[in-house]
């Protein structure tokens, strides 16, 4: 059988043809990366720059929003009345304070970083705005006149155009990205003028809350000792040498009330003349106090009228009472009990409702 013959040598030596592929894969990979290192620089500041953007507008969407909240509140009417259209505005400043902050904390590069200062200084002035604004509302809430109120506002609003002007120089000076800026503006043609902001000022002040027509109330009555039973209209209390009287008083204005009297007179008194005694206190907006007074001897065994009364210093001539039977069981008093009681014979100091202790001082005396 004949042999194959032997295989050229000159072919086991060539270049193996499957490391071709690689060889020429590897050249153009090296090509395409030395090219994009060539670019790198103003590749990497583009997406820079469109990173930041993108970073930024859902801020100016929502300071958007918030100029427009501002304009709707002080045009429209105030359904839910002052107070919420105060707390609605102070929310409002908050959050454009916060979107000045954040946009603050973003670090702008490259094209953008000349630009970034005229949205900063837009957010900037339409914070400062927006807290005055705010400001202003609560003052005349407390008791600041419309005129003084209006000026308020209407330095606000100079800040809200301030922030319109920078926004505008912003979108027009930045570098063309691909992508438009939302257009942004809090003050629009014809709002805002001195005649709506007056009408602002004017609505917020028919919505207050209207002050009670007598701010000072006269809560409770109790005595010491305590009632025992009622005979007719008559309360009999405890058998006592005297009783003192415990008259809960509160302020339901707007406004303090100081030097306020409460007074205790039983009639008759033993001497036939009745017996005032009284005492000061003074009343913050809102604030229930009571009021003790001792040393109250209305005739033993023999019913007494007790009034008690609060009544406010000066011209406004508030003043409030109410009147009860008592009786004292004495030694000629049918099923009284046999043992009595000596009340507290002194008259001087108040408990508060609140936590502060007041101190009053009580006078006692037979007209």
């Amino acid at each position: 059988m004949a042999m194959p013959p032997p295989r050229s040598s000159s072919r086991r030596a060539g270049f193996p043809r499957w490391l071709v592929l690689p060889f020429l894969l590897t050249i153009i990979a090296l090509l395409a990366d030395a090219s994009v290192h060539a670019r790198s620089p103003k590749l990497q500041a583009a997406l820079s720059n469109s990173a930041w953007v993108s970073q930024v507008l859902p801020y100016i969407v929502s300071s958007t929003a918030q100029g427009r909240e501002i304009a709707q509140l002080s045009s429209a009417a105030l359904p839910a009345g002052a107070g919420a259209a105060s707390k609605q505005l102070d929310t409002v400043a908050n959050a454009a304070a916060s979107t000045y902050r954040s946009v603050v904390a973003t670090d702008p590069s490259g094209q953008v970083a000349a630009v970034a200062g005229l949205l900063q200084a837009c957010l900037d002035a339409r914070r400062q705005g927006a807290a005055e604004m705010a400001s202003a509302v609560r003052a005349l809430l407390r008791g600041e006149t419309a005129n003084a109120a209006v000026a308020q506002m209407t330095s606000a609003v100079a800040d809200f155009e301030v922030g319109d002007n920078a926004y505008r120089l912003f979108a027009a000076d930045m570098p063309k990205l691909g992508a438009s800026l939302p257009s942004s503006r809090w003050v629009s043609s014809g709002s805002y003028r001195p005649s709506a902001l007056l009408s602002f000022a004017d609505r917020l002040l028919a919505a207050r809350p209207k002050a009670p027509t007598q701010p000072l109330a006269l809560d409770a009555v109790s005595t010491t000792p305590a009632v025992l039973s009622l005979q007719g209209k008559v309360e009999i209390l405890a058998p006592a040498s005297s009783f003192s009287v415990t008259a809960v008083v509160a302020d339901t204005g707007l406004t303090p009330l100081r030097g306020v009297r409460v007074t205790a007179v039983v009639a008759p008194a033993r001497g036939s003349s009745p017996q005032h005694v009284s005492a000061t206190v003074d009343l913050a907006p809102g604030q229930a106090t009571a009021v003790t007074v001792h040393g109250l001897q209305p005739p033993l065994s023999t019913p007494a009228t007790l009034t008690v009364s609060a009544s406010a210093p000066g011209t406004t001539g508030q003043s409030v009472s109410k009147q009860l039977e008592v009786e004292l069981p004495g030694p000629n008093f049918k099923g009284a009990p046999a043992t009595t009681t000596t009340a507290p014979p002194a008259a001087t100091t108040t408990l508060p409702a609140t936590t502060t202790t007041s101190t009053l001082t009580a006078t006692a005396s037979t007209t």
